[in-house]
């Protein structure tokens, strides 16, 4: 079966990741095809690396939804994107491909050319298309999800969450996350450590909440807890900044510290107590799954699809605000039983089973599309 995987980014944030475990699967299973991205990033050289035939061509990929898209912005990209439709009709008949995967919804393009033509389109969509303050789009969100529905073969959600915002028949199957986190094993507790040690990890944006977690601190510090955090994650160099400057601005330099993108993510947990994640709309949250299955607790804002993770246990919830998240932190390092009955629910969790083969089924799904 000949594939083409179409990215909106050529990053390496929890979208990309899913994307390269499922080319990963397809070129284990004797599939052949190319990934196409919209520039030269750091998933490129990632799929590169793997074993197989699948190559990676650059291609122009205008979205209709996008963080500054403003009523004139998004019209005009919008516009945009219908003029790359015909590259992509070319592309796709040109290299005779059984069946066309599309990694984000925020991109209509590979969607319409395989419309267009014919060819069977997976649309899996990972966004929150309601609630997402930071997914704007010049055309209403009600028709955006109508036309999925209209030109998509199959729809995959990437949760219930998800499924719910896009409204119409769907699959949902959670991304699929790395291997060194199924099979991690670790019953270690940590509590006696001063100062406790929080993490928070991710893409640096407003919508991941860092700003939050970092006021959380503070919260935490002036009801007498001692704890520090650690930020990890790559972003924009003004969401950076923005981090840097609260630090700064709270007085929190010698307790809060942000590290910068990072590889060995097992060690960042390892070496905390707990996670924090402050993300307001998550569409699932790996960041959530991947500590949990390490071992370590969760706290995490009550909303979006972190929820549908913390209900398998390794973690409580808060309410949208810092004030609630630093109470939360206050307790989890002042109750010791608190904390180490978290630990025990995070290493028993049931989301290790629910993560373990994911892509192997979104990669099923396919190829029953190019059977039918």
């Amino acid at each position: 079966m000949k594939i083409l995987f179409a990215s909106h980014s050529s990053g390496l944030a929890g979208a990309e990741q899913s994307l390269l475990h499922l080319v990963r699967e397809a070129a284990s299973r004797g599939h052949t095809g190319v990934v196409v991205l919209p520039d030269h990033g750091p998933l490129v050289t990632e799929i590169q690396n793997v074993p197989g035939s699948f190559e990676v061509l650059i291609r122009r990929n205008r979205l209709w939804m996008g963080r500054r898209y403003s009523p004139v912005v998004g019209t005009v990209r919008t516009l945009q994107a219908a003029l790359d439709v015909p590259g992509y009709v070319t592309l796709i008949r040109s290299g005779g491909y059984d069946v066309v995967v599309v990694n984000s919804s925020v991109s209509p393009v590979p969607l319409m050319a395989a419309r267009i033509l014919g060819i069977p389109v997976l649309q899996l969509i990972r966004e929150s298309l309601i609630s997402n303050p930071m997914i704007k789009s010049a055309l209403p969100k009600s028709l955006i999800r109508r036309l999925i529905a209209s030109w998509a073969s199959r729809v995959i959600c990437i949760s219930d969450f998800v499924a719910c915002q896009y409204g119409y028949p769907n699959r949902v199957i959670y991304p699929q996350v790395s291997k060194r986190f199924l099979d991690f094993s670790d019953n270690s507790m940590t509590f006696g450590r001063k100062p406790h040690r929080a993490v928070m990890c991710g893409t640096v944006s407003p919508e991941k909440g860092q700003l939050d977690a970092i006021r959380a601190i503070k919260v935490a510090k002036d009801l007498g807890t001692d704890i520090s955090l650690e930020i990890f994650g790559h972003g924009k160099p003004q969401d950076v900044d923005d981090v840097k400057s609260l630090i700064r601005e709270l007085q929190l330099s010698d307790c809060v510290k942000y590290r910068g993108p990072v590889s060995d993510m097992i060690s960042v947990y390892t070496g905390a107590d707990f996670a924090l994640v402050c993300s307001r709309n998550e569409g699932f949250g790996k960041v959530t799954a991947e500590a949990i299955l390490v071992g370590r607790p969760v706290i995490a804002y009550g909303v979006g699809g972190t929820v549908e993770i913390l209900e398998y246990g390794g973690g409580i919830s808060t309410a949208v605000s810092a004030e609630d998240m630093g109470a939360a932190l206050h307790r989890i390092s002042t109750e010791p039983l608190l904390f180490e009955a978290l630990c025990r629910e995070a290493r028993r969790s049931e989301i290790r089973t629910k993560l373990n083969a994911t892509a192997q089924d979104v990669i099923r799904c396919v190829e029953d599309l190019a059977q039918a």
